[in-house]
């Protein structure tokens, strides 16, 4: 007999088992993956809902203006608000101005909006209650659709302007993992901030 080792390779059917046992494994960890995932958009979308509504109080009762900042490639989202209240001069400003805001601010349709966002100086907005927040996990933005704007958000920084009159700009902002996706619908006049599974398409 020589020393020689007996090492040799895998069989066919060696092969086989060890690719339906990977298999197996996969298929029982997939569920568990996607409930993570699906409790991320979730929850980000529950934190988002909150925030919204939190900023819609605050700009009626504090008299003054906020906005909401979504930002598309860092996946995080925070209030600014006006140090004081802005309010809008009951002339109608003239046609030079007009034209300059409408340069300044052209997807916003609404002339009296357009003067109320040039007056407005945001700034950091500190509450406990409404943090800088990011989305955890791999979750993500989907297209924001924003009141006044005439195309779907995809990149940069998104903005939702609340005023101090118990108004705001309605939004869709879908927060998105994999193939999940739930919908954040903020209604104008109430403050209502509902999520919603699936993606909501927006009323033209």
């Amino acid at each position: 007999m020589t020393g020689r080792g007996t090492a040799r390779g895998f069989t066919l059917i060696e092969l086989m088992v060890v690719i339906a046992v990977v298999a197996v494994i996969s298929a029982a960890a997939l569920p568990a993956l996607r409930g993570v995932s699906g409790a991320n958009a979730k929850q980000a979308a529950g934190e988002l809902a909150g925030t919204l509504r939190y900023l819609f109080d605050t700009a009626a009762l504090r008299h003054t203006t906020c906005r909401l900042a979504l930002d598309m490639e860092a996946h995080a989202f925070w209030p600014e608000c006006a140090p004081r209240g802005v309010t809008l001069a009951r002339q109608e400003a003239p046609s030079r101005v007009a034209r300059e805001l409408e340069e300044r601010f052209p997807d916003e349709r609404d002339p009296d909006r357009r003067r109320l966002m040039a007056q407005t100086t945001f700034g950091a907005f500190e509450d406990k209650l409404a943090p800088r927040r990011t989305l955890p996990g791999s979750t993500t933005f989907g297209a924001i659709r924003i009141e006044g704007r005439s195309h779907a958000i995809e990149e940069g920084v998104a903005y939702v302007h609340f005023f101090a009159g118990g108004q705001a700009q309605r939004a869709f902002i879908p927060v998105v993992d994999g193939d999940l996706i739930f919908t954040v619908v903020l209604e104008p006049f109430t403050g209502r901030a509902r999520v919603v599974s699936g993606k909501v398409e927006a009323d033209r």
